[in-house]
């Protein structure tokens, strides 16, 4: 991290002299907390009379499409999130939204306990321990998100609050708005999922149909019942069969893969809302280069800025868990399917998902990981203008910027344990390579014996 120029211990004032560090930092305030007053805030919104939010940049109507899209899948049981007015926005434990997630957890629950009930009866190994972990960080995503979902409506009035402001001149809209940047990266990431979980499907029916045609010591006949009751066994040792709880199985695992990818896409859309203010802030600073500057503009553009941090630690204090989550499920998939690298595989279309698959979530990890660390990269990008601001318009507001900017860490983090930046992500790539390198040792004799037999 880059160190303050200044002098930490006294701070010239221009007409006051050397003044202590509590005078330099006198402008700023802790992050204000939830609570029930924080209504009251929101006045802001009505006092403007606004009469369309939809025409508004706001954070808002950029997410809510992907927003009441998870909700179909049991994510963030709100209700109002298509209202472009975020005052809208309510969660009730008896809504049909709550009712729908309640259902999924307890589905997720049962397929846990059942391939976890299934692992101690067969063993369990470094590699058929990936599902119980699937479906355990899909269990704790469920829980995370409806803990978010109790605290979304303050906060994305409070959110709408603050942007209001970077809606309106001086600040420009840049050429691709909020909402453009949002739904582009959320497609790319929908559009992605849905082939991986297409190429995943395709494999394991092309995987069952050709090893029934090939082992002639296999009487079963090829059917979709026969199938799911192969593929879901261990949910099958706790319940019934029947067609109903068959076709549910499929609709839930598919509701879990949606779930899984969500979280990361959450995360982005998080940071893009984040980063895309900082950039609205750094794009008028740079205007300012050159310019003779009152006192009063810096005034201004350092409250937006200590608005902007506080509303970053708020949207973290809700966010760290899920964060905290994504990385240690991102870690650990990559490692497992970088220790398969050299495993043989039976089937073409086997190879095909693999790679697909290794590629799609390295590239999701590591598209989450810059998105989030574009934060942290925004909010130092004016430094160098504001360094060469000239003596005639050289103030102490200056000063306190510049020194906010070079010592605060301006990014999200995983319940204070790690901060999402650039240097994280490289970090993060090192200590992959290294596990990988052990477990692949570990890994020696299982991929000696290669293959197990197809018709055994």
């Amino acid at each position: 991290m880059e160190g303050p120029t200044l002098n930490l211990r006294r701070i010239p004032d221009k007409q006051n002299g050397a003044k202590p560090m509590e005078h330099f930092l006198k402008r700023e305030t802790p992050p204000p907390k939830f609570t029930e007053s924080s209504n009251l805030e929101f006045a802001l919104l009505a006092s403007e009379k606004i009469s369309n939010y939809g025409t508004l940049d706001l954070f808002h109507r950029a997410v809510y499409p992907f927003m009441f899209l998870a909700e179909c899948f049991a994510i963030m049981p709100l209700t109002g999130l298509r209202n472009s007015n975020p005052r809208h926005v309510r969660f009730s434990y008896k809504s049909l939204p709550m009712i729908v997630s309640v259902f999924f957890i307890i589905a997720t629950s049962i397929l846990f306990v059942g391939m976890l009930k299934h692992l101690l009866t067969i063993g369990i190994s470094a590699k058929n321990f990936v599902g119980l972990v699937f479906f355990g960080c899909v269990l704790t995503a469920y829980v995370i998100f409806i803990r978010l979902a109790r605290r979304w409506p303050q906060l994305i009035k409070l959110w709408t609050k603050t942007e209001l402001v970077f809606t309106k001149a001086p600040y420009e809209i840049p050429k691709r708005n909020l909402s453009r940047r949002v739904q582009l990266a959320g497609l790319a990431i929908i559009g992605l999922s849905l082939g991986e979980h297409a190429m995943y499907q395709i494999s394991a029916i092309l995987s069952y149909k050709r090893r029934i045609e090939f082992c002639r010591n296999i009487t079963e006949v090829a059917s979709i019942d026969n199938y799911i009751k192969k593929n879901y066994d261990y949910v099958f040792q706790i319940l019934p069969y029947n067609l109903v709880i068959a076709y549910l199985l499929l609709l839930v695992n598919g509701a879990l893969t949606f779930v899984w990818n969500y979280m990361d896409l959450f995360i982005m859309m998080i940071s893009k809302g984040l980063s895309y203010r900082f950039e609205q802030i750094t794009e008028r600073i740079n205007k300012l280069e050159h310019q003779e500057v009152s006192e009063s503009i810096f005034i201004q553009i350092r409250e937006h800025y200590v608005k902007m941090c506080e509303l970053l630690e708020m949207v973290d204090s809700v966010m760290s868990s899920l964060i905290l989550l994504s990385c240690v499920n991102n870690l650990y998939f990559v490692c497992y399917q970088l220790l398969n690298v050299f495993n043989k595989l039976r089937w073409p279309i086997n190879y095909i998902y693999f790679w697909y698959s290794l590629l799609y979530l390295i590239g999701r990890t590591a598209f989450v990981f810059l998105t989030a660390a574009d934060i942290n990269e925004e909010s130092k990008r004016g430094l160098g203008v504001l360094r060469r601001v000239s003596s005639r318009s050289w103030c102490v507001e200056v000063e306190r910027l510049i020194f906010q900017m070079t010592t605060q860490t301006v990014a999200l983090s995983g319940k204070k344990f790690y901060f999402l930046t650039r240097r994280l992500l490289f970090g993060m790539a090192g200590t992959i390579v290294t596990y990988e390198l052990v477990l692949l040792q570990f890994d020696e004799a299982n991929r000696r014996r290669g293959l197990a037999p197809l018709c055994a």
